[in-house]
């Protein structure tokens, strides 16, 4: 029986932080990284209820030059985390331009979990209020785009909900699989995480 192949890929603003949680999620050490200079893949095999599974995991790259490798990026996603620094107001407006992005260029009604970084820096007047991403949150889910908003308030320093997320995007991606039976997406040799294409990311 062949392996179930996930696909998850990760979207958000330049320098909100998507690479030093995704690094931090593939190899549970924090670093600091600069702009993505490319997109990076990890894949990994996994065991789900003595079943094999492949997990891929796309770092995209948020530079305005990758923009028309957008469609090679998103075909097939099973989930995608959404990503903004809960200190930053352009990146909060921002994740509705990168939620329709996905929407357009995934294939199917495709779920996903929304990642606050930098939780480790203290909030002041101008972050971002836990009221007002409660209340996107709601709003998605009002319009019907989604269920429910997962949402995870992350720190790569300090690796806190870093698991949890993936952790909840991972069962997202099962359940669309499941649910859609995707074609598997081709990848090499992945008996071990391994970094195919390495790129420095914000």
């Amino acid at each position: 029986m062949s392996k179930k192949s996930l696909k998850i890929i990760t979207l958000g603003d330049s320098y909100v932080g998507k690479t030093s949680v995704f690094n931090n999620f593939v190899t549970g050490k924090y670093e600091i990284n600069e702009c993505t200079v490319s997109p990076s893949f990890y894949s990994k095999t996994l065991t789900i209820e003595n079943e094999p599974v492949i997990l891929n995991v796309w770092d995209t790259c948020s530079q305005e030059r990758f923009n028309g490798l957008s469609p090679i990026y998103y075909r097939w996603s099973n989930c995608y985390t959404l990503c903004f620094d809960i200190h930053n107001e352009k990146s909060f407006k921002n994740l509705d331009k990168w939620m329709d992005e996905a929407r357009k260029f995934c294939i199917g009604k495709v779920p996903f979990v929304l990642i606050g970084t930098k939780k480790d820096i203290p909030r002041t007047d101008k972050s971002i209020s836990k009221e007002r991403i409660e209340q996107w949150c709601k709003n998605i889910e009002d319009q019907g785009i989604i269920d429910r908003v997962h949402y995870f308030e992350t720190s790569a320093k300090f690796s806190q909900n870093i698991t949890e997320s993936y952790n909840a995007a991972l069962k997202l991606a099962l359940e669309h699989y499941n649910k859609n039976q995707k074609p598997p997406i081709t990848t090499p040799a992945i008996d071990s995480l391994q970094e195919v294409k390495p790129g420095y990311c914000c």
